[in-house]
């Protein structure tokens, strides 16, 4: 069955059904056949060192209220994920970063986002909370928080990890 968050079309308003599309339940418009995919939203996020030290942040909104994270954010239409996993260095860290090279693509538990990571360094600034932060903070591989915000973001730190030890 699809997952049906939505009742009607974003073209015309009809009412939106479940049909087999592609082998897979979709929502199609009862009224001008338009065929609702919904698709994960890319998300870039990046990996900031600095003195060997990982940068994190408390997060200051849903989901994830109050857990440490890095910084990531939503791809916006135009940008790259690689401007992105900047861009919410800066915004969430007060941090300006410069990428080194992809760790990986990782999609959420529940595959409504697909979250690609970079592994950087913090190239000047101080890191303090920025507009989305609690709090934002520098943690040694011994001294990282017990709880992360997401699930994904426990498999990501294993793999940057996992290729040192």
């Amino acid at each position: 069955m699809a997952h049906q968050e939505f009742k009607f079309c974003p073209k015309c308003g009809a009412h939106l059904a479940e049909r087999r599309i592609e082998g897979r339940p979709r929502q199609v418009c009862t009224a001008c056949e338009f065929v609702f995919y919904r698709d994960p939203k890319p998300v870039a996020g990046v990996l900031a060192f600095q003195d060997a030290k990982l940068l994190l942040i408390r997060r200051g909104n849903e989901p994830g209220y109050g857990h440490w994270s890095f910084p990531t954010g939503y791809i916006d239409i135009g940008d790259t994920p690689e401007e992105t996993a900047v861009r919410e260095a800066q915004e969430e860290a007060n941090v300006r970063v410069e990428l080194e090279r992809l760790l990986g693509v990782y999609p959420n538990e529940e595959r409504t986002v697909v979250l690609i990571v970079y592994v950087g360094r913090i190239v000047s600034g101080v890191p303090s909370a920025g507009a989305e932060a609690l709090e934002a903070g520098l943690f040694g591989p011994e001294e990282l928080p017990k709880t992360v915000a997401f699930k994904h973001d426990g498999d990501i730190l294993c793999d940057y990890y996992s290729e040192f030890y």
